[in-house]
């Protein structure tokens, strides 16, 4: 079987959410063997996958598979090895040329995997698929927007329902759930305020950098923070919000809003907003679930914090 890719300069949903300029930046960064590498050696990221794939053959053996932004294609041959009939590796960013390699290292999976390069709003499949795979999360969950390109992926290649048009077969991950919690930890707090503390300088070489004091100390509480954290910091049960990414539409994507209400289990000085994700793998054999959730194993989207110039107590 053959996939082609669409010529460079077609316009398509990617191009015209992400800046040109933006774009070149995000693939030569995935195209980067040791970044590759940093997601590969993240056991809870690549042993969910795997093991959501495995206990769940049945859904893959003799199907057509597509792995949307495939990387080094590590998603692509767990598919193979539980059997799937034909799959289709599509990354954009050069990574695509090691994923060939790989591939061509490893004999067994020559057969059924396809490596195409390219973007998934372009490139072109000659048949359709019964199953997604993709890993396409970034910090925060929606951070990258590559769910977008998933959901794009899904709508061109997934095979359609004949009455209602709508996509039939599996996503692995097919839901995710966004959590946020009110944290209090003074400690994290002050490591920021104290960035700012270059400005309080009244001779710089003669010159007084007071005037930057406060648009400083502003800078620095509007950049989030990404870090693994003790849950015994979090003052209230968070607040969820679920998506069913077999059933949302990209475009409702494009803005998000989380209106958010607490209820505080404990006093304490709160000092912003904790949050975290994780996304589900529903088989026809089993459900797992892969949580970036504070206190249990780490990954490498760890947890992001937003946290408050000013304290509330």
């Amino acid at each position: 079987a053959a996939a082609a890719a669409a010529t460079e300069n077609s316009p398509n949903a990617f191009d015209a959410k992400i800046e040109a300029g933006s774009a070149a930046d995000y693939f030569r960064y995935y195209a980067m063997i040791p970044q590759q590498q940093n997601m590969l050696q993240d056991r809870v990221r690549t042993g969910t996958y795997f093991t959501a794939i495995m206990e769940n053959a049945a859904d893959f053996r003799g199907k057509v598979v597509l792995d949307v932004g495939a990387g080094t294609g590590i998603l692509s041959f767990f598919a193979a090895m539980a059997g799937a009939k034909r799959v289709y590796a599509v990354e954009a960013s050069r990574m695509s040329e090691h994923c060939q390699r790989l591939l061509d290292g490893n004999p067994r999976l020559k057969d059924v995997v396809v490596v195409v390069h390219g973007k998934v709003e372009e490139v072109e499949i000659p048949e359709p698929v019964d199953v997604l795979v993709s890993e396409p999360m970034g910090t925060m969950l929606y951070n990258e927007r590559m769910i977008e390109s998933y959901l794009i992926a899904r709508d061109r290649f997934m095979r359609k329902d004949a009455l209602t048009g709508a996509p039939v077969g599996r996503m692995f991950p097919g839901a995710a759930r966004v959590h946020c919690s009110l944290f209090g930890d003074e400690t994290l707090w002050t490591e920021i305020r104290d960035k700012a503390h270059f400005w309080l300088s009244q001779d710089f070489y003669g010159v007084d950098l007071t005037p930057l004091r406060e648009e400083a100390l502003k800078s620095y509480y509007r950049q989030c923070t990404v870090d693994a954290f003790d849950p015994a910091l979090l003052l209230a049960p968070p607040a969820s919000f679920f998506w069913d990414w077999m059933k949302l539409r990209a475009d409702n994507l494009e803005v998000l809003e989380f209106p958010l209400r607490f209820t505080c289990k404990r006093s304490g000085t709160l000092h912003g907003v904790a949050s975290w994700f994780d996304v589900s793998f529903e088989g026809s054999v089993a459900q797992r679930w892969l949580t970036t959730a504070p206190g249990l194993p780490t990954t490498h989207w760890f947890q992001m914090r937003f946290v408050f110039q000013s304290p509330i107590s």
